[in-house]
């Protein structure tokens, strides 16, 4: 071989195996930066495999438990949780978080309880208005009920009326839209100005009665004596000597309208009429235009209509008054009315948005924008833990919604996340396939270059050996 053929085939050698060189420091870098991507997928997949997420205790299949991860619509939906608790969810402000919904509902009605659940569908009105006698009976107890919750009664007088009569028109078209209203009586003897109160039943209208009583003198003597309404709290009496007391039968004994002498355990007397009976209500008879009383006197009737505006204090008051206006409103306009018509009654779910209600009226509402977050499963969580938002339940013994949170409240759990973990578990088995392949390209691509390597080695040290030879064989030739 000619000295420069072997220089120039040294050189050519010299940087194949540089090359050489280089390509397998790349190869080996490529392998530990897979190192670390292995490395990397392996933490990834520990970390997914202790992952957790809250939720929900929502019932039980036989007795296994079934739960619901924790979302904003999970938690306060109705009957949602096994335990039966209701939830809200309130602001850091305190105002109950609600739907659009909810919130139109009660910002387009004032605060009207019945018009609230009108919006929603709902009416509160459990009787059957088909049932006239039944219906009149339980509307006369619920505004008894809320009469007597606010220190009046279906029994007590007010300026000279009673409070409640049945000739009752709810929601009228004239001075008292929107409000119930009730009628009160009043009579008059025809032709004088001798005003009394009267009152209405299903037999008609009556006038008011006073009960006898049995007193005693300062001698020990029986007397019989009623007390009027100017007397009620004093000490004065009416004492009537046409009614005898016998203290041996305990009673009452008075000549009735035929003249008989008979005797009663009560007895009530009618000052006007002078008139006394076992009846409690002397009825007054139609006779034209006016009524005749059962003692034969004429009198003319009037009537006038006083709104029953809510004059309590407390929820409980407001729920009596709401109620009575509801089952009132129902009988009277019955399927005449818009607010009656396609109103479904479910007592659960007017209790559920009755709680919400009156907690809005107490500690006002808030809304979001994107209600899409209510469906989220991580939301309500991350909101709850940065005290964004905090969690509360209605408590029947409280009576009212108590503050809970996901560590402490019993229907709610954090369990492993056994979906990230499928998921981490999946996307762990393909980078690792992947991995796997790779080395094994980078390993047969290692082994190649040192084969050639060690060939290119042992031709560069080949050549190599022939130059110095030629060299030699020069140096002898020339100094011979």
């Amino acid at each position: 071989m000619g000295m420069a053929a072997s220089q120039a085939r040294l050189l050519t050698i010299t940087a194949r195996l540089s090359n050489n060189e280089l390509e397998q420091q790349s190869v080996a870098y490529s392998k530990q930066r897979l190192a670390d991507t292995s490395n990397q997928v392996n933490q990834n997949y520990l970390d997914a495999l202790s992952k957790t997420k809250y939720q929900l205790l929502t019932g039980y299949n036989s007795s296994e438990a079934i739960y619901a991860d924790l979302t904003y619509n999970q938690i306060t939906g109705l009957n949602s949780v096994a335990t039966g608790k209701q939830y809200i969810v309130k602001d850091k402000e305190g105002k109950v978080l609600v739907s659009s919904a909810i919130a139109k509902a009660y910002e387009n009605n004032n605060g009207d309880f019945n018009r609230f659940l009108r919006d929603l569908g709902y009416t509160q009105s459990d009787v059957d208005v088909t049932d006239y006698a039944g219906t009149e009976e339980a509307i006369h107890e619920a505004w008894d009920k809320y009469l007597a919750s606010v220190g009046k009664s279906i029994d007590n007088y007010e300026n000279g009326q009673h409070i409640l009569s049945f000739d009752y028109t709810a929601f009228s078209d004239e001075s008292f839209d929107g409000y119930p209203t009730y009628n009160t009586a009043y009579a008059s003897v025809s032709g004088e100005d001798n005003y009394a109160s009267v009152y209405k039943d299903s037999n008609g209208y009556y006038k008011e009665r006073y009960l006898v009583q049995a007193l005693q003198d300062e001698n020990g003597d029986t007397y019989c004596a009623y007390q009027t309404v100017d007397q009620e709290g004093t000490d004065e009496w009416t004492i009537l000597e046409n009614v005898a007391y016998n203290t041996e039968t305990e009673q009452f004994m008075y000549q009735n309208l035929d003249g008989e002498i008979v005797s009663a355990d009560a007895v009530y007397a009618d000052p006007e009429e002078d008139l006394i009976s076992e009846n409690y209500k002397n009825y007054l008879i139609p006779n034209g235009e006016s009524y005749i009383s059962e003692g034969g006197t004429a009198y003319d009737l009037y009537k006038q209509s006083s709104a029953l505006n809510f004059e309590g204090t407390t929820t409980a008051q407001r729920e009596l008054y709401d109620y009575a206006v509801a089952i009132t409103e129902a009988y009277y306009n019955n399927s005449k009315s818009a607010t009656s018509k396609n109103l479904k009654y479910d007592a659960q779910i007017v209790t559920y948005y009755k709680n919400i209600f009156n907690q809005i009226r107490t500690s006002g509402l808030t809304t979001t924008k994107n209600e899409t977050n209510f469906k989220e499963t991580n939301w309500l969580v991350n909101q709850l833990k940065a005290g964004e938002l905090t969690l509360a339940y209605y408590s029947t013994a409280e009576k009212g919604f108590v503050s809970t949170t996901l560590d402490d409240d019993e229907s709610i759990v954090e369990k492993e996340d056994s979906s990230a973990m499928a998921i981490a578990e999946q996307e762990y088995q393909s980078m690792m396939d992947k991995i796997e392949s790779q080395d094994k390209q980078f390993d047969l691509q290692l082994n190649r270059l040192s084969s050639e390597h060690s060939e290119l080695q042992t031709e560069y040290d080949a050549v190599k050996k022939v130059i110095s030879n030629n060299v030699e064989k020069s140096f002898n030739i020339f100094n011979a």
